[in-house]
């Protein structure tokens, strides 16, 4: 195997995350111990979700709705920090050969901490099996490439159950304890749609009998932004990917500021750091190699896989979803996707951390696409709305212009393969990145919704900076022909909103902003804007009632403030958030042709503790079911 040990670091704080410790062994099970007729095959999963094996979950166990069936856990994580950074010989490991390595990728379980992540399975004992009696145990065809059976042992860890899969009369006397790995999520419902069947098929001399048990492949759902920050992430800007491939990195240690042609990096993390303790977090920043890439935002989304625990108590697994940009420069079918992406496998995978990527390879050498999918790909494109009574676990938002500037299909057929928060695209084809967090973010609020949208608002900033005597930019052409197209987009995205989520005004906060109108030669799309003064709306909720703003520099009023965050606060204020201002002009908002805000710059791992179980819901649209 390939050295992994001098590659990887020894502090992983993000896995700090609370879970539920139980033995697949413990797992209590109470089953009629002997049955009625010699031929009564009984297989059990946890039909009924409490987290044990009981008679309780012998109704409906061969079939899958949306409030009863079992579930099994993607098993993508590296329960035993195995995975390895670099090949044999030293050299990079492509894209898709470091993302191929996890937990399921072997044969065996890696592991007390792997085997939590099967799903327990019985086969209730057949007493008064004759002596030539056997089982087979089995999967259906579909589902049988994305899963793997093993045999549960009392004491000890559990083993493959082998390709013929087959229980011997003694075996089946006394019952058989099994469990069921799944081998990936979910990605395209016309190959695999995440059921699955396990069938035991008992013979008995000339009698077969058998049964059932249904479970499901548990979906990935997004985290949304009200959940109270574990870490936030920032880019090391100091090391690259491949020093973290090669020399290990601790993400617990500070990074060095790149201080050469970037005078505000530093300035930048001590103002993040000082808002951060103003919301109650100190000491939660993580340092994560991007050789410079510092749009954090972009390199992946975060989100969880969840199956019920004991005692009500579920198990999730932190998953980190990489960015499917594809660049339209430098890709190589060995490397295809934006190398900051990488860290993801290299640093922050392990126990109870997935890493997950999903892209088009058909893409790769195609500059053309790339210009127009590239951008819309990055994870930075994607927000989740917060949990409504539509849909309890929140709604994935993601902009596109609806035809070829839009993210990868096959990224979003993921999402959409998960059937749980059904993604909505959104117009955002007017801004010059495509952005949807250019001009939305969300913030919870006292209101009977929960939460409010934080969103752009030009007439806003315009009228404020001609109160103050401030209009001369406002006479630019570009920031009145950048305002103009800004609002009619913004206005659109507000109708889709309201007709999909059920916005109202109330439940809108509008902070100031002004754009401006961009013309870059060469580049696919046109009349298109980027905002001229820091978004506001692109901020950080940090789950403490805290929104993390960019300092906006806009205009001094009369009482000395800066007239846009005097009435981004008192907006805030009204639905009981707080403002805690962060200076990025140098760092973020100034860089390249557009720049972006703190949102872009940080990425954020949640509390999972605060997610009530998804399948726990009264209303909103279903999970999955057999007539689907």
């Amino acid at each position: 195997m390939p050295n992994t040990a001098s590659t990887r670091s020894a502090s992983r704080p993000l896995r700090a995350t609370a879970i539920a410790v139980v033995t697949l062994a413990g797992t209590a099970v109470h089953l009629p111990s002997a049955n009625a007729a010699p031929h009564a095959v009984t297989l059990i999963a946890d039909t009924n979700r409490d987290g044990r094996l009981s008679d309780a979950d012998l109704p409906g166990r061969g079939s899958w709705s949306d409030g009863r069936g079992a579930l099994v856990m993607p098993n993508l994580d590296d329960s035993a920090d195995r995975c390895p950074t670099l090949g044999d010989n030293g050299s990079r490991l492509g894209d898709d050969a470091l993302a191929a390595c996890n937990d399921a990728a072997d044969e065996q379980v890696n592991g007390a901490r792997d085997a939590l992540d099967l799903a327990p399975l019985r086969l209730a004992a057949l007493p008064k099996l004759g002596p030539g009696a056997y089982g087979r145990i089995s999967v259906n065809h579909t589902a049988a490439p994305y899963t793997r059976l093993f045999r549960r042992h009392e004491g000890g860890l559990p083993t493959p159950l082998g390709t013929d899969a087959r229980l011997t009369a003694d075996e089946l006397r006394s019952g058989v304890d099994l469990a069921l790995e799944a081998r990936d999520l979910v990605r395209d419902p016309k190959v695999f749609d995440g059921l699955i069947d396990v069938t035991l098929e008992v013979v008995d001399g000339d009698r077969v009998t058998r049964d059932t048990a249904r479970l499901r492949v548990a979906p990935l759902i997004l985290t949304h932004d009200l959940l109270p920050v574990d870490r936030m992430v920032i880019s090391d800007n100091s090391t690259t990917p491949e020093s973290a491939e090669r020399h290990g990195h601790d993400p617990d240690v500070p990074a060095r500021p790149v201080e050469k042609g970037e005078k505000g990096e530093k300035t930048f993390r001590g103002r993040l750091r000082a808002a951060l303790a103003e919301a109650g977090l100190n000491d939660r920043l993580l340092e994560y190699p991007t050789g410079g890439d510092r749009w954090m935002r972009d390199q992946f989304i975060t989100g969880y896989f969840e199956v019920p625990g004991p005692a009500g108590t579920p198990r999730r697994m932190r998953v980190l979803l990489r960015s499917s940009d594809v660049m339209p420069e430098g890709s190589t079918r060995a490397f295809p996707l934006r190398d900051a992406g990488r860290s993801a496998f290299t640093v922050l995978r392990g126990p109870g951390t997935a890493a997950v990527q999903q892209y088009d390879t058909g893409r790769v050498g195609d500059s053309e696409r790339s210009k127009l999918w590239g951008s819309f790909s990055s994870t930075g494109n994607f927000l989740v709305a917060p949990p409504d009574k539509r849909f309890p676990a929140g709604r994935v938002l993601y902009g596109s212009d609806g035809g070829q500037a839009a993210p990868d299909p096959t990224f979003t057929r993921l999402l959409q393969a998960q059937r749980e928060q059904s993604p909505l695209a959104v117009d955002t084809s007017w801004l010059a990145v495509g952005h949807i967090d250019e001009f939305l973010s969300f913030v919870p609020a006292d209101t009977e919704r929960g939460w409010a949208a934080v969103v752009a608002d030009p007439a806003l900033g315009t009228d404020l900076l001609r109160k103050a005597g401030a209009s001369g930019l406002l006479r630019e052409k570009s920031v009145l022909e950048g305002n103009r197209l800004a609002t009619a987009g913004i206005d659109r995205a507000l109708d889709l909103l309201a007709g999909q989520l059920g916005l109202s005004n109330q439940d809108i906060v509008r902070v100031p902003a002004i754009f401006t109108r961009l013309e870059v030669p060469g580049y696919p799309r046109q009349d298109i804007v980027a905002n001229r003064l820091p978004a506001i709306a692109n901020g950080v909720a940090t789950g403490t009632r805290t929104y993390l703003a960019p300092a906006p520099h806009s205009h001094a009023g009369p009482d000395g403030r800066d007239v846009f965050e005097r009435a981004t606060e008192t907006a805030l204020s009204a639905i009981g958030t707080r403002v805690a201002w962060v200076e990025d002009w140098d760092y973020a908002h100034a860089v390249g042709t557009v720049g972006g805000e703190i949102h872009c710059v940080t990425n954020a791992l949640r509390d999972l503790s605060a997610a009530p179980p998804y399948w726990r819901r009264t209303t909103g649209t279903p999970l999955l079911s057999e007539t689907d």
